[in-house]
C-alpha cells in the first residue's frame, strides 16, 4: 500500500488597490407625521420632487434605485414611558454614475434644489468589480505558492501536485465608506466642478493551498 506523502498547506492573501471610476450617490428621504396616511404621502411627493429634478442633470427617472424602504413608529421616552410621536417612512435610494467630478457637481445642484430634502453621502466602487475580485485571488494563490515554496526549500524538500484548495467564499468588498455631504451641500455653491481626488480601493481575500511534498 503506497503510503500518504507529506504535505505542506499554506495560507496565501491577496491584496489589491483599484483605482475608483465610479461614484455611488447615496439619498435617503425622511418623512414623519402622526397619521400614517400624511407620513406615506409625504414620502410619495418627496421621491417625486426627486425625480423630476433628475432631467436637469441628463439623468432618468430609472437610474434611481431603491436600497430599502421602511415605515416604522416613533416614540419619545418621557418620565419612565414611551410616548407615540408618529409614523416614520425611511426611503433609502442611490445613483451609480461614472465618476465625473462636474457632471456630479451638476446632479448635486439639481438634487438639493429639488425641495426633497433628501441626506446625501458619497462613495467610489468600480465598474468591473468581478475583474478585481479575480485579481484578489490569483494574487492569493500566488501568494500562497510563494510562500510554499520558500518553505519547502527550507526544508530540503520540492512541491508536488496541489492536494486541495480551500477557500471560503467570502465577500470581497470593492467600495470606500460612504462620505455624507449634508455639509458640503449647505455651504456650498451647488453647480461648482468638484474638486475630488479618490483614493485607491484596497480589496483583499486569503485561500489555503495544500502540495504533496517531494525529495529535492
Amino acid at each position: 500500500m503506497k503510503p500518504n506523502p507529506p504535505l505542506i498547506r499554506v495560507q496565501g492573501s491577496g491584496q489589491v488597490a483599484s483605482t475608483p471610476d465610479t461614484v455611488i450617490l447615496g439619498l435617503e428621504l425622511i418623512s414623519e407625521h402622526r397619521d400614517y396616511a400624511k407620513a406615506t404621502a409625504d414620502a410619495g411627493r418627496k421621491l417625486e420632487l426627486l425625480r423630476a429634478s433628475l432631467p436637469k442633470a441628463e439623468l432618468t427617472a430609472d437610474q434611481l434605485k431603491t436600497d430599502s424602504f421602511n415605515v416604522g413608529v416613533e416614540r419619545d421616552y418621557e418620565t419612565g414611558t414611551y410616548i407615540f410621536r408618529g409614523y416614520s417612512v425611511k426611503h433609502r435610494l442611490s445613483l451609480r454614475l461614472p465618476f465625473d467630478p462636474a457632471h456630479l457637481g451638476r446632479v448635486l445642484a439639481a438634487v438639493t434644489s429639488s425641495h426633497a430634502k433628501a441626506s446625501l453621502s458619497l462613495s467610489f466602487t468600480v465598474a468591473d468589480p468581478e475583474a478585481v475580485k479575480r485579481r484578489v485571488l490569483e494574487a492569493a494563490v500566488h501568494n500562497a505558492r510563494s510562500r510554499a515554496e520558500l518553505i519547502a526549500t527550507a526544508a530540503g524538500q520540492k512541491l508536488g501536485p496541489i492536494h486541495s484548495i480551500d477557500y471560503g467564499h467570502t465577500e470581497i468588498h470593492i467600495r470606500s465608506e460612504p462620505h455624507s455631504l449634508n455639509t458640503m451641500c449647505a455651504a456650498a455653491p451647488m453647480g461648482m466642478d468638484l474638486d475630488l481626488n479618490p483614493a485607491d480601493i484596497d480589496s483583499e481575500d486569503t485561500v489555503l493551498v495544500a502540495w504533496e511534498l517531494e525529495a529535492a
